[in-house]
């Protein structure tokens, strides 16, 4: 079929802004950038597009239209051939289209209605493949079944850089329907934990009260939006002090991920000393979790965004709390508490359950911390029993 001049154009736009979108992040490509990579003028950008955001959403909406289509037309005549090769054809089309996964992983940060866009698209997936007159799914399940799928892919595309590897595929599949622990038995004390919410008031060391304004600032405005001068200025410093600190904002970001890592896992690891089976291990976590960044929900934010601005950064941050994941599931393995799936691949599954509980607990809905522990015990139960009883 014979392709317009202004489609040929407007390809043109579209591939040279997925290049730079997914080199230098949303915030650093500007329409400038795209037209010298394309060779178009400025002008002739805007006859097609409004501007950057228009041209990011449609990239976004181009893989999204993949995945569906994909995701139509999954084959199997058992529930685990079904599930493994929508697992496989989902994540094949994010590697082979990963400079536009790259540029939609940001949008689901940058834009709400994204992330929301997307959530919908996995679950749509997972309902018309492999389960059938099934009641909505809670949120638990959403954060079992889709958590983990989509970190999975997020892990080994965007982070290293390869496909998801076929053994990584089954293993989700694994613990999809069986889950991971072999004890169902939880114990409700596993749920009583409580974090010291009195946060610094300010009055500290001048490193430490820049961070401290750094971390609101950032949190609320984005890395962008928040510049040295509001650091110092919130902090009652003069930005001599700042320098004499810091080499830059950028070095301050990095500063404020590498501690947010060192202090969540304090936090983790003190909350499961002395509790026995992983299990009940996992659950304290998750709930340590869940408050530690209550309290720095700032945080939060930052370290999402340093994905983008330091993509380095960000990596560090997963692939620490990851080797601390592994250490702790072989540890378990070496007690016979969990069953015989990859440890690497088990500690991707279950950050990205806690990731994406996190987005909904502590951002999307209204806050109800006696909810928060009836979908942990809902969770522990997908844990120890999977999600294959609910597919027939």
């Amino acid at each position: 079929m014979k392709v317009s001049r202004s489609e040929r154009t407007r390809l043109q736009i579209k591939e040279a802004a997925e290049e730079l979108f997914s080199r230098l992040g949303f915030e650093m490509t500007s329409v400038a950038n795209i037209c010298r990579t394309c060779g178009l003028s400025n002008g002739a950008f805007y006859r097609h597009y409004t501007g950057k955001e228009q041209v990011f959403k449609e990239i976004v909406q181009d893989i999204k239209t993949r995945f569906e289509s994909a995701s139509a037309s999954v084959m199997g005549n058992t529930v685990e051939e079904k599930l493994y090769n929508l697992y496989r054809k989902v994540f094949d089309i994010l590697w082979q289209s990963r400079r536009k996964f790259i540029a939609f992983h940001e949008a689901e940060y940058r834009f709400p209605e994204v992330e929301n866009s997307v959530d919908k698209t996995y679950k749509d997936a997972l309902l018309s493949t492999v389960i059938n007159d099934r009641s909505p799914l809670s949120m638990p399940e959403l954060w079992f079944l889709i958590g983990s799928s989509r970190f999975a892919a997020i892990y080994w595309i965007i982070y290293n850089d390869t496909r998801v590897p076929d053994s990584t595929v089954r293993s989700l599949v694994d613990f999809t329907l069986n889950g991971f622990v072999k004890s169902e038995e939880l114990d409700r004390r596993s749920l009583e934990f409580t974090l010291d919410r009195v946060r610094a008031n300010g009055e500290g060391k001048a490193k430490e009260v820049i961070l401290l304004a750094a971390e609101k600032l950032m949190g609320e405005k984005g890395y962008f939006g928040t510049s040295i001068y509001d650091i110092t200025s919130k902090a009652g410093y003069g930005q001599g002090t700042f320098y004499l600190h810091f080499e830059s904002k950028g070095k301050l970001l990095q500063e404020l991920v590498y501690q947010a890592n060192r202090n969540l896992r304090r936090t983790m690891r003190d909350a499961v000393s002395g509790v026995e089976g992983r299990l009940n291990k996992e659950i304290r976590s998750f709930k340590a979790f869940l408050l530690f960044m209550d309290v720095h929900k700032e945080l939060y934010n930052i370290v999402r965004e340093s994905e983008f601005v330091q993509p380095e950064t960000g990596r560090f941050y997963y692939e620490r709390l990851l080797t601390s994941y592994i250490r702790a599931l072989e540890e378990a393995r070496l007690k016979d508490e969990i069953r015989s799936i990859d440890s690497r691949d088990l500690g991707v599954f279950l950050m990205g359950i806690g990731h994406f509980m996190g987005l909904d607990l502590l951002f999307k809905l209204k806050k109800d911390y006696e909810k928060w522990n009836e979908y942990l015990l809902e969770l522990a139960s997908l844990m120890a029993k999977g999600y294959g009883g609910a597919f027939s």
